[in-house]
């Protein structure tokens, strides 16, 4: 039985999902052969300074955007990001001498990874973004798993050996590869199969305040549009719009679901924020996307990178949203962008990922 160290951060749920992604496939073909011993290294190594850091992170996203944007690029610039490669370093250092694990994978950027003595255990990368930052670099990583063909190049640049960087795409639960009736599941949630369905997502964590007003917007421009809103885990969104739109049968408000995939692949449009997995679980789906605001760093590259493939537009505020919608409710438009997008989707990422770590393990077998 060999032993995979996957390490994971908790600030925001792309990093977690990834993780969770990646066992849950190792555990279905390799459960005989593999042992997954799953980290949240920060929390761990840091208890209580994490939750008030993630915290800062979140409250950052809404108030400081253009200081976390400065820091993002700040990083990405420095040559050697040295104060931020000893955090929690003493602990991963414990975590492996203990574990013994055969090798490491991380979807989270780690770069006290790089002061890891033991240059035995093969370390990999599973990039969780469709843009390159310099905190994913690992002295002597063994590989790293990307999504375009542009953080090849800059891992390249970097003179990462080219045999190191896998094209597998980003790792999304494996049920987004399998499709399903679209019109069946409209009439299940008692929504009509003859209108444009917007699904609109306030993410993990919510977003502005002007999300009931965008609703309000929506259904008086496009009489023959309807809306589901996910709130995710905010029930004080979901309370105030189940209020906002209680008499209103075009609007269907839900919580938090399992069931992104069957919205995705029965609504028309998606209007989000561009986390990378929450786009890449778009880009499976086939759903034209809206990325609303994006946040600068990560975010805002993510978006750029989708807009520049013909895969999504950008909207800054509400009247640029409606813009978009008139424009993507063209049907040129719309079968345009799902083009683009079945030409830029590398399917089953968390497969081939696990199936190519499993080659490396058999390739440094003692």
């Amino acid at each position: 039985m060999k032993k995979v160290l996957l390490i994971t951060g908790s600030f925001g749920n792309g990093h977690l999902q990834v993780s969770k992604n990646i066992k849950e496939t190792f555990e279905k073909y390799y459960a005989d052969e593999i042992d997954v011993i799953e980290t949240d290294l920060f929390l761990q190594a840091h208890p209580n300074l994490t939750p008030v850091l993630k915290k800062l992170y979140l409250y950052s996203f809404s108030y400081f955007r253009d200081i976390y944007g400065y820091l993002y690029y700040a990083g990405k610039n420095h040559s050697n990001i040295s104060a931020y490669r000893y955090f929690s370093s003493e602990y991963l250092k414990k975590l492996v001498k203990q574990a013994k694990p055969d090798i490491i994978v991380s979807t989270f950027p780690t770069p006290a990874l790089s002061l890891l003595k033991d240059r035995q255990i093969p370390i990999v990368n599973i990039i969780t973004d469709y843009h390159f930052h310099k905190s994913w670099l690992t002295k002597g990583a063994f590989r790293y798993y990307v999504a375009t063909d542009e953080t090849e190049k800059e891992l390249l640049k970097l003179n990462v050996e080219k045999q190191k960087v896998k094209k597998f795409g980003i790792p999304i639960a494996e049920k987004f590869d399998n499709k399903m009736d679209a019109e069946q599941w409209l009439e299940d949630n008692k929504l009509f199969i003859d209108k444009k369905t917007v699904l609109l997502s306030a993410g993990a964590f919510g977003v502005s305040t002007d999300f009931s007003n965008l609703i309000g917007k929506i259904l008086k421009k496009n009489k023959d549009t309807q809306v589901v809103a996910i709130c995710g885990k905010n029930r004080a969104l979901k309370n105030k719009l189940e209020i906002d739109y209680a008499e209103q049968k075009m609007v269907k408000i839900l919580g938090y679901t399992e069931n992104m995939r069957e919205w995705m692949q029965t609504a028309d449009v998606l209007i989000t924020k561009a986390g990378g997995v929450t786009i890449s679980e778009a880009l499976a789906s086939n759903i034209p996307l809206i990325l609303f605001n994006p946040v600068p760093g990560q975010e805002m590259e993510n978006a750029v990178y989708f807009r520049k493939n013909g895969m999504a537009k950008i909207a800054k505020n509400l009247e640029e949203v409606l813009d978009c919608l008139e424009e993507l409710f063209f049907e040129d438009n719309i079968k345009k962008i799902k083009y683009n997008m079945i030409k830029n989707y590398l399917p089953h990422a968390s497969y081939n990922i696990c199936k190519d770590i499993m080659g490396i393990l058999e390739l440094n077998k003692v």
